[in-house]
């Protein structure tokens, strides 16, 4: 008996060497990870990688997954994490809708302007929709309560893009729409506000990575360093 407990140890435990399985948020994996993941299956082209992007709060005690990648507050034993950066908003919108709606960095009305909500975005006390982030800066409360309001973030986030709107984006998310010239934040980068969540890689203290997932924790805080700097470079911007 317990030389067929043996063997199916080393049966699993060959099996998880080349199987990697990570749970994280559905806008952060498409908008953020999506873009980057293939660099790291091209160095391991015979894993079995498994992205589950949803919102649910996985337990990985008792869930049979690797890595957490969290927008939270810091965790605690059982589990172990790595800080990769933090979150800010700010208002973006297409070029041709910014061109159409002549915004401009001094002005501080929006009414008149259509507006995209974002409801139940995120349990973060810092995470603010237009309300906040127009008290923040100065704004006419008056136009910062009309528009369209949608439950999904890659729905809002994709009309601003269709030049729909202006939506209140989280920069993880809008980032290399920016950089791709699909979107534009028309005030200055530097009109953002904070959040009091960040973004954290986890895993379970006492199941030490293999190889694989070693690997991915080493590339993945490389991939976060990067954007951390561009971000932060970026967000300076007045």
């Amino acid at each position: 008996m317990s030389s067929l407990s043996s063997v199916l140890e080393q049966l699993r435990l060959a099996h998880s060497a080349d199987r990697l399985s990570v749970t994280l948020p559905a806008s952060f994996a498409e908008h953020w990870l999506a873009p980057l993941i293939w660099e790291f299956y091209r160095r391991h082209e015979d894993i079995d990688l498994r992205l589950d992007a949803s919102n649910r709060d996985v337990d990985l005690l008792a869930e049979g997954f690797d890595f957490a990648i969290r927008f939270g507050r810091a965790t605690s034993p059982p589990l172990q994490e790595v800080h990769m950066f933090e979150g800010a908003v700010l208002p973006v919108c297409s070029p041709d809708f910014l061109k159409r709606h002549a915004i401009h960095q001094d002005l501080r009305s929006l009414d008149g302007i259509p507006l995209i909500h974002v409801e139940n975005r995120t349990s973060d006390p810092g995470w603010v929709g237009f309300d906040g982030w127009g008290a923040a800066f100065g704004f006419d409360p008056a136009g910062l309560r009309s528009g369209v309001r949608y439950s999904s973030f890659s729905s809002g986030l994709k009309s601003a893009i269709d030049s729909q709107g202006l939506v209140i984006s989280g920069v993880v998310e809008a980032y290399n729409a920016i950089r791709a010239g699909t979107l534009v934040a028309p005030f200055v980068p530097a009109l953002h506000c904070k959040t009091e969540f960040s973004y954290r890689l986890i895993w379970v203290a006492d199941r030490p990575p293999t190889n694989l997932g070693t690997d991915f924790i080493e590339w993945v805080l490389e991939k976060a360093e990067t954007y951390k700097r561009d971000v932060s470079d970026f967000l300076r911007m007045t």
